[in-house]
């Protein structure tokens, strides 16, 4: 329990970057096992999923057969890089052309999807804090003021041996008249099934985002068939992205890399998309 206003936001916020840290593993986990990766070789999947994730794309170096982050320089009149310098997390770095390296994409843009991921994490832990400070805030739901530290004792420890949401008591000098103490109510509303609920759409946006199903189905009213074919196609289309345009880099550059889809989305599409071709036949 902090003491003061100090220590409450410096426990406050490394609540905060735990709670980020956690999501941030998560979704890579969900992420890395969302994909294959065929015919790599010896390079580790961990390794290369993780950089798709954090920097948009990864470097396949046709000299030492490896793959590494990069760093574009300088530009061709179409706006394209003609040298990269090609790092590795040991700090083994090599400048080459740009015809001395295939890049491999994780999107038409390179862009790095942790971008999004960080963003929709930082939702996500404001509905976190937000619904642990509704839970705090609704345990203690009348504050009452006493003049005297003997009064105030009195009362806590009477309450402490009730329940454990005590009222809150503190000391002012001008808080009795008479023999009355003054009692006021917080005001605090059960805000937490609201703040679930907002919670879930952002968590489950961020899961379509790494290729993995999330039709609501617990929905109070009946979920349309449509509604959720719409959902798995989102979600097929996040994943897709990715593989389609590794693949295709891979491809062109003449290496056997591939990666192939690892959700449950996928393979439910391809069974309604099999069982319809059949019900046409």
């Amino acid at each position: 329990m902090a003491n003061n206003s100090r220590d409450a936001r410096r426990i406050a916020e490394k609540k905060r970057k735990i709670y980020v840290d956690n999501y941030r593993n998560r979704f890579a986990i969900l992420f890395h096992n969302s994909v294959k990766v065929l015919n790599a070789g010896d390079l580790p999947k961990r390794y290369l999923l993780r950089v798709l994730l954090e920097h948009g794309g990864i470097a396949y170096d046709k000299q030492t057969k490896l793959y590494l982050r990069y760093v574009r320089s300088g530009i061709d009149v179409y706006g394209l890089p003609q040298n990269y310098n090609l790092i590795g997390y040991n700090g083994f770095t090599v400048w080459r052309n740009a015809d001395e390296v295939v890049i491999l994409r994780a999107n038409d843009l390179k862009y790095p999807l942790q971008l999004y991921l960080d963003q929709q994490i930082e939702k996500i832990v404001d509905f976190d804090m937000a619904i642990e400070q509704n839970l705090e805030a609704i345990k203690t739901m009348t504050v009452a003021e006493v003049q005297d530290q003997s009064t105030m004792l009195s009362m806590a420890n009477e309450i402490d041996s009730r329940r454990v949401g005590a009222t809150v008591v503190f000391q002012n000098k001008s808080a009795m008249t008479g023999n009355e103490v003054k009692v006021q109510s917080t005001g605090a509303q059960y805000l937490v099934d609201k703040l679930l609920e907002a919670r879930k759409e952002i968590m489950n946006e961020t899961l379509q985002a790494i290729g993995l199903s999330v039709a609501n189905t617990d929905k109070r009213e009946r979920v349309q068939t449509s509604e959720i074919i719409a959902s798995q196609l989102y979600t097929k289309d996040c994943i897709q992205t990715l593989i389609d345009t590794f693949n295709y880099d891979a491809e062109q550059g003449g290496i056997p890399i591939r990666l192939e889809g690892n959700t449950a989305v996928l393979d439910a599409i391809d069974i309604e998309e099999n069982e319809k071709e059949g019900n046409e036949e």
